[in-house]
């Protein structure tokens, strides 16, 4: 049997979370990926970990066939804008990715092994894809604003403007400088024989970090405070700091395990807010501290009724005098 397996990512962007993870079954058709339920591969185990610098997801799948099952393993990374925007920037002009279409840093391995996962590009615009469209005219599909002399430039002027017509580009008449206006998105995929059993799948990657924002009233009187289960205790600690923090949030859906057989059976959390002087909040607000920086959740037989929301507030020093 051969199917698909979508499953995607956490992302740091500036007061939002967007993210799909956790997986599902699923199979292409005309307009994209169709999750489907698997009454035959199930979720053991998985431990998450979540920082604004690091991901880690690690799942014990449990195959209950009695032949292994042919699977194409499907990981799409979110999309980016090619605005030279903060998320831009932080993923496109980081030294330490040496292929930027990469620009999550993404790695796998399969029962210990690193897997080398192809990695299909696609552009997105207006909710079209307009891959075929770019590559009809050697446009490449990962052009951001930044890359202005060394790739835009080069393209021939008839190129240049028909993309200019169709609102592709951006153009500015003073400084005759191009801007693409469509997305930039990469997937990741590989094909996997399901044994019969227990098969190990490691996950990590870079998140995207933009901007922060302030956080007003949202997380001490508005919904935030219940979307991301701020207690009376954070609330009081930002007070006292005389509002001296900035926000980031992190996105994870959780509630795609319904498409697996049976519930999540042993499921980790850790969230680290990487200095003893931020603070972090999440539901469910059950979770013990494990070290100065570090929470756990942890549950049995765990079927996710709510995708998981984590807000770090981050303290910022008064500047010097």
């Amino acid at each position: 049997m051969s199917v698909r397996l979508a499953a995607a990512f956490i992302v740091i962007l500036s007061g939002c979370a967007s993210a799909l993870a956790n997986g599902a079954v699923s199979e292409r058709k005309a307009g994209g990926l169709v999750f489907k339920k698997t009454d035959s591969i199930g979720i053991a185990s998985e431990e998450l970990f979540v920082s604004r610098q690091e991901i880690r997801v690690s799942y014990i799948y449990n195959s209950i066939a009695k032949t292994p099952q042919n699977l194409t393993i499907s990981f799409p990374m979110p999309e980016i804008p090619l605005d030279d925007g903060p998320d831009t920037e932080d993923a496109l002009m980081n030294d330490r990715i040496a292929d930027k279409r990469n620009y999550m840093n993404f790695k796998v391995r399969v029962d210990g092994q690193e897997i080398k996962a192809r990695l299909i590009e696609r552009a997105l615009f207006k909710g079209k894809d307009i891959s075929a469209r770019l590559k009809r005219d050697s446009v490449p599909l990962l052009l951001a604003a930044h890359m202005q002399d060394e790739k835009i430039k080069p393209l021939p002027e008839a190129v240049k403007k028909a993309l200019v017509n169709e609102g592709l580009f951006a153009y500015s008449e003073g400084s005759g400088f191009y801007s693409p206006n469509w997305s930039y998105q990469v997937l990741f995929e590989w094909e996997q024989a399901f044994k019969p059993g227990q098969t190990k799948v490691d996950v990590s990657y870079r998140p995207i970090a933009g901007d922060t924002s302030d956080y007003g009233d949202h997380y001490n009187t508005g919904a935030g405070v219940r979307k991301y289960c701020v207690d009376p205790a954070i609330r009081a600690a930002i007070k006292k700091a005389g509002g001296r923090y900035e926000v980031a949030t992190v996105g994870y859906v959780l509630k795609t395990a319904r498409f697996w057989n049976g519930p999540i059976g042993k499921f980790r959390l850790v969230v680290d807010k990487e200095k003893p002087e931020n603070l972090v909040a999440f539901c469910p607000a059950s979770s013990k501290k494990i070290s100065p920086t570090r929470f756990e959740w942890t549950a049995a037989n765990f079927s996710p009724e709510r995708d998981l929301e984590v807000v770090f507030f981050l303290r910022v020093d008064d500047p010097p005098n």
